[in-house]
C-alpha cells in the first residue's frame, strides 16, 4: 500500500493541481460557462417558465385531459392578449386589435407602422403575453402532430416510433431543458477527457527517462510495478473525474431543473430514445459514460507512455485518437448515446470494443513487463 501510495503522490504533485486548473479554468470559460450563465437564453426564459408550470401542475407525464386543460389556459392567454390589444389605439388604427388578425398580417411584406407595433410588443415596451402565446402556440402544434411517423426511417426507427405511440410517450414538455444539459455534459466531458490525458500521461515516461524502471526489472518485485502504476494511474483517474463532476455538476444545479428530473426523456420534444429513463437516470448514464471514457483513454495514455521516448512524442500520438474521438464519436457515445438517430447498437459496440482492446492492451503491457530484458 505505501508503494500505491508513493505512485499517487508522484502523480498529485502542485505542477499536476496547477495544470488541472489551468486546463479547467480555460475550458470552463470558453465552454462550459455559458450553458451556466445563459440558462435559459434569451426567449428560451419564456420556455422554462411554462415547462415549469405544466411540471408543476400536471406532474411527469401528461394525458389528453391535462393537454385539454393547458390549451384552456392557451385560449385564455389568448382573450387576455385580445384585450391588450384592444386597449392600444394604434393596434386598432392598424386593424391589429386580434390575435387572429394579427397572426393573419403578412408579416412579410408589413407597413413600417405594423412592424414598429410588432417590434415594440416584442423588443420594446414588451409585454410577455406575446411570448408566451407563441411558446404555447409551439407546444400544441407539436402536440398536434404527436402520432405523425416521418417517411425517412430506418425498420427500426419506424418500429420504435410506433411502440412509443401506442404507449402514449409524446413530446409535450419542452426541449431546451434537455438540450442544454446535452452541450453542457458535452462540454464537461471534453473538459475531463483533456484533464486525465494531460495528467496521467507522464506517469510512466517519467520513471523511464531517468532511468528508474532499469534499476526495477532487476527484481521480481520491480517488474511487477508496472501494475501497481498502473492501479495508480486508475485510482489517480477515478479520482480527478469524481472531483471534476462533483464540481461541474454543482454548478449545473444553478440551472434550477430538478423539477424535470421525474419527466421521461422520450416526452420531450424531438428526444425520442431507444430507451426510456427519467431525465435524473439519464444524467447518472451520461456521468457513467465519462467515466468509462476516462479509463479508457487514460489506458491508452498509459500504454502509450510505456513505449514512446519522449513528451513530444507521446503528446503527438494522442492527438490523433483524442480529436478523432471529439470530432467522430463524442456526441454519439454521450449525449446522443440513446437517441433513435443513431444506431441502437453504436454504443454499447462501440463502449464494448473499447473495453476488450483496452483490456488486450493491458494484458500485453504487464506480459511485456515480465519479460523484458534490462538491456533494452
Amino acid at each position: 500500500m505505501r508503494v500505491l501510495w508513493n505512485e499517487i503522490k508522484k502523480i498529485f504533485t502542485w505542477k499536476t493541481m496547477l495544470l488541472l486548473l489551468l486546463i479547467n479554468s480555460l475550458l470552463y470559460f470558453f465552454m462550459i460557462e455559458f450553458d451556466i450563465k445563459y440558462f435559459p437564453n434569451g426567449s428560451e426564459v419564456y420556455s422554462y417558465n411554462i415547462g415549469v408550470g405544466m411540471v408543476e401542475k400536471y406532474g411527469a407525464t401528461m394525458d389528453d385531459d391535462e393537454f385539454s386543460d393547458f390549451e384552456k389556459v392557451y385560449e385564455e392567454t389568448v382573450e387576455e392578449t385580445n384585450r391588450y390589444l384592444q386597449s392600444r389605439e394604434d393596434f386598432v388604427a392598424e386593424g391589429l386589435d386580434t390575435v387572429e388578425k394579427f397572426h393573419a398580417y403578412d408579416w412579410w411584406n408589413p407597413s413600417q407602422e405594423a412592424r414598429d407595433l410588432r417590434d415594440d410588443v416584442f423588443f420594446g415596451n414588451k409585454t410577455d403575453l406575446f411570448w408566451d402565446l407563441q411558446e404555447r402556440e409551439r407546444l400544441i402544434e407539436f402536440y398536434n402532430f404527436r402520432k405523425t411517423i416521418p417517411e425517412v426511417l430506418t425498420d427500426n426507427q419506424r418500429d420504435r416510433l410506433i411502440e412509443l405511440i401506442a404507449e402514449e410517450k409524446f413530446g409535450v414538455y419542452t426541449e431546451i431543458v434537455i438540450q442544454n444539459f446535452k452541450t453542457f455534459i458535452t462540454h464537461v466531458g471534453v473538459a475531463i477527457l483533456f484533464s486525465v490525458v494531460l495528467v496521467i500521461s507522464p506517469t510512466i515516461l517519467k520513471d523511464r527517462s531517468r532511468g528508474i524502471l532499469t534499476l526495477q526489472y532487476t527484481s521480481k518485485k520491480g517488474r511487477n510495478l508496472f501494475k501497481t502504476k498502473l492501479l495508480a494511474g486508475y485510482i489517480s483517474t477515478f479520482t480527478i473525474i469524481t472531483g471534476l463532476l462533483t464540481v461541474y455538476l454543482g454548478l449545473y444545479s444553478l440551472n434550477n431543473t430538478s423539477m424535470f428530473f421525474k419527466v421521461r426523456v422520450n416526452t420531450f420534444i424531438g428526444n425520442e430514445s431507444w430507451y426510456d429513463p427519467t431525465f435524473f437516470q439519464f444524467i447518472m448514464l451520461c456521468v457513467a459514460a465519462i467515466y468509462l471514457i476516462g479509463f479508457i483513454f487514460v489506458t491508452l495514455s498509459m500504454s502509450f507512455s510505456n513505449v514512446v521516448p519522449n513528451m513530444v512524442s507521446l503528446i503527438g500520438i494522442q492527438i490523433p485518437f483524442i480529436v478523432g474521438f471529439l470530432i467522430i464519436g463524442l456526441n454519439r457515445l454521450l449525449p446522443n448515446m440513446i437517441l433513435i438517430w443513431s444506431p441502437k447498437w453504436l454504443p454499447p459496440l462501440s463502449y464494448g470494443s473499447m473495453i476488450i482492446v483496452s483490456s488486450i492492451i493491458i494484458y500485453c503491457l504487464v506480459k511485456r513487463e515480465k519479460k523484458m530484458d534490462v538491456l533494452m
